[in-house]
Protein backbone atom coordinates (compact mmCIF):
# COMPACT_ATOMS: atom_id res chain seq x y z
CA UNK A 1 0.00 0.00 0.00
CA UNK A 2 1.70 3.67 -1.08
CA UNK A 3 1.94 6.47 1.52
CA UNK A 4 -1.06 7.94 -0.07
CA UNK A 5 -3.30 5.15 0.79
CA UNK A 6 -1.79 4.56 4.16
CA UNK A 7 -2.97 8.40 4.72
CA UNK A 8 -6.29 7.69 3.10
CA UNK A 9 -6.71 5.00 5.41
CA UNK A 10 -5.67 6.36 9.25
CA UNK A 11 -7.93 10.01 7.87
CA UNK A 12 -10.58 7.20 7.83
CA UNK A 13 -9.76 5.46 11.41
CA UNK A 14 -9.19 8.83 13.21
CA UNK A 15 -12.93 9.21 13.29
CA UNK A 16 -13.40 5.74 15.04
CA UNK A 17 -15.36 5.29 17.88
CA UNK A 18 -15.74 1.55 19.60
CA UNK A 19 -17.87 0.18 22.95
CA UNK A 20 -16.69 -3.01 24.39
CA UNK A 21 -19.60 -6.23 24.98
CA UNK A 22 -17.12 -8.90 25.89
CA UNK A 23 -13.66 -9.84 26.35
CA UNK A 24 -12.72 -13.48 27.80
CA UNK A 25 -10.20 -16.12 27.40
CA UNK A 26 -12.10 -19.49 26.49
CA UNK A 27 -11.32 -23.01 26.09
CA UNK A 28 -13.49 -24.33 23.68
CA UNK A 29 -15.44 -27.24 24.07
CA UNK A 30 -17.10 -29.81 21.07
CA UNK A 31 -20.14 -28.10 21.21
CA UNK A 32 -18.02 -24.79 20.10
CA UNK A 33 -19.90 -24.56 16.48
CA UNK A 34 -23.26 -22.58 15.37
CA UNK A 35 -24.13 -22.30 11.70
CA UNK A 36 -25.31 -19.29 9.03
CA UNK A 37 -25.33 -16.01 11.62
CA UNK A 38 -25.02 -12.95 10.87
CA UNK A 39 -23.94 -10.25 13.74
CA UNK A 40 -24.10 -6.76 13.96
CA UNK A 41 -20.82 -6.65 16.18
CA UNK A 42 -16.96 -6.84 15.20
CA UNK A 43 -14.75 -9.55 16.80
CA UNK A 44 -11.18 -10.29 17.40
CA UNK A 45 -9.88 -14.04 18.17
CA UNK A 46 -6.87 -14.48 19.46
CA UNK A 47 -5.93 -17.70 18.90
CA UNK A 48 -3.77 -19.68 21.78
CA UNK A 49 -3.94 -23.79 20.86
CA UNK A 50 -6.31 -25.54 19.42
CA UNK A 51 -7.91 -26.23 15.78
CA UNK A 52 -11.19 -25.27 14.43
CA UNK A 53 -12.52 -23.18 11.19
CA UNK A 54 -14.63 -20.22 10.73
CA UNK A 55 -16.51 -19.00 7.36
CA UNK A 56 -16.73 -15.86 6.88
CA UNK A 57 -18.64 -14.32 3.90
CA UNK A 58 -17.28 -16.91 1.11
CA UNK A 59 -14.34 -17.28 2.58
CA UNK A 60 -13.41 -20.39 4.89
CA UNK A 61 -10.14 -19.59 7.52
CA UNK A 62 -8.47 -22.16 9.74
CA UNK A 63 -6.73 -19.71 11.86
CA UNK A 64 -3.50 -21.62 13.62
CA UNK A 65 -1.98 -20.93 17.44
CA UNK A 66 -0.36 -17.82 17.22
CA UNK A 67 -2.74 -15.75 14.91
CA UNK A 68 -4.68 -13.04 15.21
CA UNK A 69 -8.36 -12.83 13.34
CA UNK A 70 -10.55 -9.82 12.92
CA UNK A 71 -13.80 -10.65 12.11
CA UNK A 72 -16.05 -7.41 11.11
CA UNK A 73 -19.78 -7.27 11.74
CA UNK A 74 -21.93 -7.69 9.45
CA UNK A 75 -20.84 -10.60 7.57
CA UNK A 76 -22.87 -14.00 7.30
CA UNK A 77 -20.43 -16.09 9.48
CA UNK A 78 -20.29 -20.25 10.89
CA UNK A 79 -17.82 -21.82 12.80
CA UNK A 80 -16.95 -25.91 14.02
CA UNK A 81 -14.30 -27.64 15.88
CA UNK A 82 -12.92 -30.28 13.84
CA UNK A 83 -11.40 -33.88 14.47
CA UNK A 84 -8.65 -32.36 16.61
CA UNK A 85 -8.28 -30.35 19.85
CA UNK A 86 -10.88 -27.16 20.04
CA UNK A 87 -9.29 -23.74 20.25
CA UNK A 88 -8.23 -21.99 23.59
CA UNK A 89 -8.99 -18.17 22.07
CA UNK A 90 -8.41 -14.95 24.08
CA UNK A 91 -11.20 -12.78 21.90
CA UNK A 92 -13.57 -9.71 22.10
CA UNK A 93 -16.68 -8.30 20.88
CA UNK A 94 -17.24 -4.86 20.36
CA UNK A 95 -19.86 -2.43 18.40
CA UNK A 96 -18.52 0.44 15.98
CA UNK A 97 -19.63 3.61 14.51
CA UNK A 98 -17.45 2.55 11.58
CA UNK A 99 -18.44 -0.13 9.00
CA UNK A 100 -15.05 -2.64 8.94
CA UNK A 101 -16.29 -4.36 6.05
CA UNK A 102 -15.99 -1.61 4.26
CA UNK A 103 -13.07 -0.34 5.09
CA UNK A 104 -11.49 -4.28 5.03
CA UNK A 105 -12.99 -4.53 1.16
CA UNK A 106 -11.72 -1.01 0.42
CA UNK A 107 -8.05 -1.33 1.49
CA UNK A 108 -7.44 -4.81 0.64
CA UNK A 109 -6.85 -5.84 4.37
CA UNK A 110 -6.35 -9.31 5.06
CA UNK A 111 -8.46 -11.10 8.69
CA UNK A 112 -5.96 -13.32 9.76
CA UNK A 113 -2.14 -11.76 10.82
CA UNK A 114 0.47 -13.73 12.10
CA UNK A 115 1.30 -12.59 15.58
CA UNK A 116 3.59 -15.50 17.25
CA UNK A 117 3.62 -15.63 20.85
CA UNK A 118 3.57 -12.29 21.74
CA UNK A 119 3.09 -11.89 25.15
CA UNK A 120 1.40 -7.76 24.97
CA UNK A 121 -1.35 -8.48 22.93
CA UNK A 122 -2.44 -11.32 25.24
CA UNK A 123 -1.77 -8.62 28.61
CA UNK A 124 -3.99 -6.10 26.24
CA UNK A 125 -6.98 -9.26 25.87
CA UNK A 126 -6.48 -10.03 30.03
CA UNK A 127 -6.62 -6.05 30.62
CA UNK A 128 -10.13 -5.84 28.44
CA UNK A 129 -11.51 -8.68 30.72
CA UNK A 130 -10.20 -7.02 33.94
CA UNK A 131 -11.71 -3.61 32.87
CA UNK A 132 -15.22 -4.66 31.56
CA UNK A 133 -15.73 -5.45 35.25
CA UNK A 134 -14.14 -2.52 36.95
CA UNK A 135 -16.30 0.43 38.11
CA UNK A 136 -13.10 3.02 38.82
CA UNK A 137 -13.34 6.28 37.42
CA UNK A 138 -10.80 5.96 34.43
CA UNK A 139 -12.13 2.61 33.29
CA UNK A 140 -13.38 3.88 29.98
CA UNK A 141 -9.99 5.18 29.57
CA UNK A 142 -7.90 1.83 30.23
CA UNK A 143 -10.75 0.18 28.27
CA UNK A 144 -9.24 2.37 25.25
CA UNK A 145 -5.99 1.83 25.61
CA UNK A 146 -6.77 -1.27 25.65
CA UNK A 147 -9.15 -1.97 22.45
CA UNK A 148 -7.05 0.37 20.65
CA UNK A 149 -4.04 -1.28 20.95
CA UNK A 150 -5.19 -4.48 19.90
CA UNK A 151 -6.99 -2.91 16.57
CA UNK A 152 -4.11 -0.89 15.84
CA UNK A 153 -1.90 -3.79 16.08
CA UNK A 154 -3.95 -5.97 13.68
CA UNK A 155 -4.57 -3.09 11.05
CA UNK A 156 -0.65 -2.06 10.83
CA UNK A 157 -0.17 -5.58 10.14
CA UNK A 158 -2.97 -6.91 8.10
CA UNK A 159 -2.42 -4.89 4.81
CA UNK A 160 -1.89 -7.01 2.39
CA UNK A 161 1.20 -6.82 0.55
CA UNK A 162 0.82 -5.13 -2.79
CA UNK A 163 3.23 -4.37 -5.79
CA UNK A 164 3.82 -0.51 -4.42
CA UNK A 165 1.95 1.59 -6.35
CA UNK A 166 3.77 5.05 -7.27
CA UNK A 167 2.03 7.37 -5.28
CA UNK A 168 1.02 10.06 -8.20
CA UNK A 169 -1.46 13.44 -8.38
CA UNK A 170 -4.28 11.61 -8.75
CA UNK A 171 -4.27 9.76 -5.45
CA UNK A 172 -2.82 12.60 -3.42
CA UNK A 173 -6.42 14.86 -5.22
CA UNK A 174 -8.75 12.14 -3.79
CA UNK A 175 -6.92 12.09 -0.28
CA UNK A 176 -7.80 16.05 -0.84
CA UNK A 177 -10.81 15.46 -1.81
CA UNK A 178 -11.64 13.11 0.60
CA UNK A 179 -10.85 15.36 3.23
CA UNK A 180 -12.59 18.20 1.94
CA UNK A 181 -15.83 16.15 1.99
CA UNK A 182 -15.19 15.35 5.33
CA UNK A 183 -14.89 19.26 6.27
CA UNK A 184 -17.99 19.97 3.90
CA UNK A 185 -20.14 17.17 4.66
CA UNK A 186 -23.33 19.30 5.97
CA UNK A 187 -23.33 21.15 2.74
CA UNK A 188 -25.04 19.75 -0.44
CA UNK A 189 -21.85 18.58 -2.23
CA UNK A 190 -21.88 17.74 -6.46
CA UNK A 191 -20.45 15.70 -8.45
CA UNK A 192 -19.80 19.02 -10.62
CA UNK A 193 -18.13 20.74 -6.92
CA UNK A 194 -16.04 17.82 -6.02
CA UNK A 195 -14.45 17.40 -9.70
CA UNK A 196 -13.57 20.82 -9.85
CA UNK A 197 -11.78 20.74 -6.45
CA UNK A 198 -10.21 17.76 -7.40
CA UNK A 199 -9.42 19.44 -11.42
CA UNK A 200 -10.85 16.34 -12.72
CA UNK A 201 -13.84 15.79 -15.44
CA UNK A 202 -16.72 14.58 -13.60
CA UNK A 203 -17.05 11.06 -15.27
CA UNK A 204 -12.78 10.88 -14.86
CA UNK A 205 -13.46 11.78 -11.20
CA UNK A 206 -16.37 9.04 -10.81
CA UNK A 207 -13.79 6.73 -11.88
CA UNK A 208 -11.49 6.79 -9.58
CA UNK A 209 -12.79 7.75 -6.86
CA UNK A 210 -15.33 4.49 -7.58
CA UNK A 211 -11.58 2.38 -8.28
CA UNK A 212 -9.55 3.46 -5.18
CA UNK A 213 -12.55 3.93 -2.49
CA UNK A 214 -14.85 1.25 -3.99
CA UNK A 215 -18.27 2.90 -4.28
CA UNK A 216 -19.28 6.17 -5.92
CA UNK A 217 -18.72 9.39 -4.83
CA UNK A 218 -22.40 10.25 -3.43
CA UNK A 219 -22.62 6.59 -1.77
CA UNK A 220 -19.74 7.38 0.08
CA UNK A 221 -21.13 10.52 0.83
CA UNK A 222 -24.17 8.81 2.42
CA UNK A 223 -22.08 6.22 4.22
CA UNK A 224 -20.10 9.19 5.93
CA UNK A 225 -22.78 11.02 6.96
CA UNK A 226 -24.21 8.45 8.63
CA UNK A 227 -21.21 7.59 10.42
CA UNK A 228 -21.24 10.72 12.00
CA UNK A 229 -25.00 10.10 12.83
CA UNK A 230 -23.67 7.31 14.92
CA UNK A 231 -20.80 9.37 16.51
CA UNK A 232 -23.18 12.64 17.63
CA UNK A 233 -25.72 9.67 18.90
CA UNK A 234 -23.24 7.69 21.13
CA UNK A 235 -21.45 10.88 21.96
CA UNK A 236 -24.00 14.21 22.68
CA UNK A 237 -27.47 14.45 23.64
CA UNK A 238 -28.45 16.54 20.56
CA UNK A 239 -31.65 15.68 19.23
CA UNK A 240 -32.15 13.36 16.46
CA UNK A 241 -33.21 16.51 14.17
CA UNK A 242 -30.75 18.09 15.27
CA UNK A 243 -27.83 15.50 14.78
CA UNK A 244 -29.31 14.62 11.13
CA UNK A 245 -28.67 18.58 10.11
CA UNK A 246 -24.97 18.47 11.47
CA UNK A 247 -24.63 14.87 9.85
CA UNK A 248 -25.78 16.68 6.53
CA UNK A 249 -29.56 15.46 6.13
CA UNK A 250 -31.63 18.40 5.62
CA UNK A 251 -34.72 15.80 5.72
CA UNK A 252 -35.52 14.20 9.13
CA UNK A 253 -37.93 11.67 7.65
CA UNK A 254 -35.43 10.54 5.16
CA UNK A 255 -32.15 10.44 7.73
CA UNK A 256 -34.50 8.35 9.97
CA UNK A 257 -35.16 5.74 6.79
CA UNK A 258 -32.16 5.72 5.97
CA UNK A 259 -30.20 5.39 9.06
CA UNK A 260 -32.91 2.44 10.20
CA UNK A 261 -32.00 0.51 6.53
CA UNK A 262 -28.17 0.96 7.21
CA UNK A 263 -28.24 0.20 11.57
CA UNK A 264 -31.42 -2.14 11.33
CA UNK A 265 -32.30 -0.13 14.43
CA UNK A 266 -33.79 3.60 14.64
CA UNK A 267 -31.86 6.59 15.42
CA UNK A 268 -33.68 6.67 18.95
CA UNK A 269 -32.65 2.88 19.62
CA UNK A 270 -29.47 3.27 18.74
CA UNK A 271 -28.49 5.58 21.22
CA UNK A 272 -30.61 3.76 23.61
CA UNK A 273 -28.20 0.50 23.33
CA UNK A 274 -25.29 2.26 24.69
CA UNK A 275 -27.43 4.40 27.51
CA UNK A 276 -25.08 4.01 30.89
CA UNK A 277 -22.51 2.23 28.32
CA UNK A 278 -18.72 3.59 27.55
CA UNK A 279 -18.28 4.42 24.38
CA UNK A 280 -14.31 5.46 23.72
CA UNK A 281 -13.04 7.16 21.46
Amino acid sequence: MDNAKKQLLNHQLSYLRVQLLFAKLSVCGPDWMKYHFTPSYNKIYLIREGEGWLQIGKEQLRPKPGELVFIPGGLEQSYSVTTGTPYTMQWCHFKSNMNFMRLFQLFGISKVVSVGENLELQQRFRELEEHRSDKGPSTSLKIQSSLFSIISYFIDHAIMDKSQEAANDSIRKLTETIEYIDTFLTRELTIEELSQNAHFHPNYFIRIFKRHLGMPPMRYIHERRLEKAKLLLGSTDLTVGEIAHKSGFNDVSYFSAAFKKSAGVSPSEYRNLFTGSDWTK
